[in-house]
């Protein structure tokens, strides 16, 4: 049964939102002053929602979608609004949040805004039927496999390098079997990783080695990874070179799937906006440090102590670092905080943390001496708990930046610094 709703707001998932009494339903790509026509999907995770069958109403801010694959890819929800819209609602995804726990900062910076294009690591899914491999993103809301031959967030060289695989993957990838494909471009080198079956009995075997040497050579691929499920580590098949990335003084041979920023530009407002809120000089750490993305741009101002669980990560680090005043320490920080006697020991602190946040790390540095803390996160609402145990341990939640990346999605990143009273 279809139904007929007006759209009276946006979620921070970017669905519109229907309230009627005591009823609320969310409308997948539907806007603000839109009237719809909908087919009712039933609840998920306790939340009525619909499907958008057409809008009677349109919103002025409504957009066709640049993409040819809008109505079936289940990624950029967003690209039906206009840019002032869109950017509106991004900033406004993270000033609502900090507002509803009580946060308010003393400065909100100019947020950045980065275009598509740009993403320079993507996940592909395969699935190989016959002698054909579909290779491209999930439908909307459903596990089939959606061949795509434009993305317009993927940096172009991505794409090309996608269509030359499809051929290269047919003698690797198990027949029925779905397969997800990494690829990622640095600094002029691509690597691969497969996740899932391969070969005649779900294991590489002589004939995927081959054929992994074949597609290496026909794409000039750096490296080619493999692992059976998404939590294992990849199995190097074939590296032809290292691949390097630089951040500012360290060039760093990544590890095979190394977690970088999504984008170079992205990176780099990231590592501005970080710098801009150190001291001139001073001892730094930097907690969930990956590869190194903020510990090079903090090296211009200081000695810095990078920390993080990734044993790989901090390898390549500790390789890189040369005579630079840089120590690189695998430590889990969920589990194994710094406290305040190590804490005392710096000017200041940075922490990117995964989307969960920084909980038992941010409740050290509440009871800590350190002057200056500086989040950098990717999830607001784990921020805002965090800055919470922050504010309410005496630190002064100071300016706030947004910094968008995700181009059409609802994912938002920022950057926060905050100082002792």
């Amino acid at each position: 049964m279809n139904d007929i709703l007006s759209i009276q707001d946006l979620g921070a998932q970017g669905d519109g939102i229907h309230q009627a009494g005591a009823e609320r339903i969310y409308v997948e790509r539907a806007l603000p002053g839109e009237t719809v026509r909908v087919k009712r999907r039933g609840s998920e995770g306790g939340l009525k929602r619909a499907d958008l069958i057409e809008v009677i109403t349109a919103s002025p801010e409504r957009l066709k979608a640049p993409c040819i694959h809008y109505d079936l890819c289940g990624g950029c929800g967003m690209q039906h609004t206009s840019e002032n819209f869109y950017r509106a609602w991004k900033t406004g995804i993270v000033e609502g949040i900090l507002t509803r726990n009580g946060l308010t900062p003393t400065q909100w910076l100019p947020p950045v805004f980065l275009p598509p294009g740009q993403r320079r690591r993507v996940t592909f899914a395969a699935l190989k039927k016959g002698k054909s491999v579909t290779l491209g993103y999930f439908r909307r809301r459903t596990h089939a496999v959606t061949d795509i031959t434009a993305c317009l967030i993927a940096d172009p060289v991505l794409m090309d390098l996608r269509a030359r695989l499809i051929p290269l993957l047919t003698p690797i990838l198990q027949d029925g079997k779905p397969a997800d494909i990494f690829l990622q471009h640095v600094d002029g080198a691509g690597e691969l990783v497969i996740t899932g079956p391969i070969g005649a009995r779900g294991r590489p075997d002589l004939a995927v080695h081959e054929a992994f040497a074949a597609l290496a050579q026909a794409t000039n691929i750096a490296r080619i990874a493999w692992r059976v499920r998404e939590r294992d580590a990849p199995e190097v098949m074939l590296e032809a070179r290292p691949l390097f990335a630089r951040f500012d003084a360290l060039n760093v041979a990544l590890p095979p799937q190394a977690f970088l920023q999504p984008t170079k530009a992205g990176e780099q407002a990231l590592a501005e906006a970080v710098t801009a809120l150190l001291p001139e000089r001073g001892a730094f750490a930097d907690l969930f440090a990956g590869c190194g993305t903020f510990s090079g741009p903090m090296l211009a101002r200081g000695s810095v102590a990078a920390y993080d669980s990734v044993e790989p990560a901090m390898r390549a680090l500790d390789k890189a670092k040369g005579a630079l005043p840089l120590r690189a320490i695998q430590r889990d920080l969920f589990r194994d905080p710094l406290l305040g006697p190590e804490l005392k020991a710096f000017d200041a602190v940075v922490f990117d943390p995964p989307r969960v946040g920084a909980r038992e790390q941010s409740e050290a540095l509440a009871a800590s001496a350190c002057p200056i803390v500086i989040a950098v996160s990717c999830n607001p609402v784990t921020f805002a708990r965090d800055a919470r145990l922050l504010t309410s341990g005496g630190y002064t939640l100071g300016s706030v930046q947004v910094i968008d990346q995700f181009t059409w999605s609802h994912h938002v990143e920022l950057v926060a610094g905050f100082r002792r009273k």
